[in-house]
């Protein structure tokens, strides 16, 4: 309810009161005429206070009074009775228009303090920024990690990369080297091959020693001629012991005497062989030495035709100490 519409009921409900105290009981009664007119102004009094809406009370206060202003003036009540009515009026009227007054101001008094609570909050502005600023470094180190990732994954991919080429090298080194085994044995077995045949084609027999020289002969030498040979060269001959297939290997040397029986010289027969087969070569040297040791040879000088140049078969088969 507008304060300004209740305290103009108020004003009306009082001069209501007022015109049926004072008026009704004197409707009969002649007026006196020369009786004074007595003027009564009711006056409110309001504590002052600091709110805004004091104006408002004020020109509701000012509207009062002009009502009752307006009102005609009631004839005086008679001298017992009228006075203690007009007093009692406005001491029943003042409690009820300064008790809402009085309830209003405090509750308006204590708006004031809202100014002051306005101004906390300009100061926290900044915060956001601050906020921001320690927020970003959090988020600004998520791209070194992404650079350490693609080193790594570099670094990764070129190990695998060296790895795969290491790899390849080795298998390509471990193909050549198979090969080179493989190429190195065919090679060998081609050269026994060649040398078995080169002696199967210088033997005649496997229990001949002696071969036919280049040059013919004058007559041939008896078996116990070279029963006789057979014998002192194995005096001195060592064959070789261990290595693989030495029980049957036989080597051929050209042997060239002088008249007395003295070797002039003893050579391998088949050059090949003795600069590729090592075993070979060994057997060969035992024989060419054991040829030179046994100097001279015991051989007839009336056949020095036959037996100046021959070939000698070192085979461990027929060859016994």
């Amino acid at each position: 309810m507008n304060p300004r519409s209740f305290y103009i009921s108020i004003g009306l409900h009082l001069g209501i009161v007022v015109l049926a105290l004072v008026g009704l009981p004197s409707l009969n009664r002649p007026l006196p005429e020369d009786q004074p007119l007595v003027m009564m102004e009711i006056v409110q009094t309001v504590p002052q206070t600091n709110v805004n809406e004091g104006s408002e009370v004020s020109t509701a206060k000012q509207e009062q009074q002009a009502a009752q202003r307006k009102i005609p003036p009631p004839p005086p009540p008679p001298p017992p009775k009228p006075a203690p009515a007009a007093p009692k009026t406005p001491a029943k009227s003042t409690p009820k228009a300064v008790d809402p007054a009085a309830e209003i101001i405090p509750e308006k008094i204590q708006e004031k303090p809202k100014p002051a609570e306005a101004q906390p909050p300009v100061p926290p502005k900044p915060k956001p920024t601050q906020t921001a600023a320690q927020k970003m470094p959090t988020k600004l180190p998520k791209s070194p990690p992404k650079r350490v990732n693609k080193l790594a994954r570099q670094n990764e991919l070129a190990k695998q990369r060296t790895d795969a080429l290491t790899g390849v090298m080795q298998n390509l080194a471990k193909a050549k080297a198979v090969n080179d085994d493989a190429e190195k044995k065919r090679r060998e077995q081609e050269r026994k091959k060649a040398a078995e045949k080169l002696n199967d084609s210088l033997s005649a027999a496997a229990g001949d020693v002696l071969k036919a020289p280049d040059k013919p002969v004058v007559g041939p030498l008896g078996l116990s001629d070279i029963d006789r040979l057979r014998a002192h060269l194995s005096k001195c001959w060592d064959p070789p012991i261990g290595a693989a297939g030495s029980d049957t290997l036989i080597v051929d040397i050209i042997v060239s005497l002088d008249r007395d029986g003295h070797v002039l010289s003893a050579k391998v027969d088949n050059n090949l062989r003795f600069n590729t087969d090592r075993i070979f070569k060994v057997a060969a040297e035992e024989a060419i030495r054991a040829t030179r040791e046994c100097s001279p040879l015991p051989l007839p000088p009336e056949k020095y035709e036959q037996w100046k140049s021959f070939i000698f078969v070192f085979d461990p088969r027929f060859l016994t100490r």
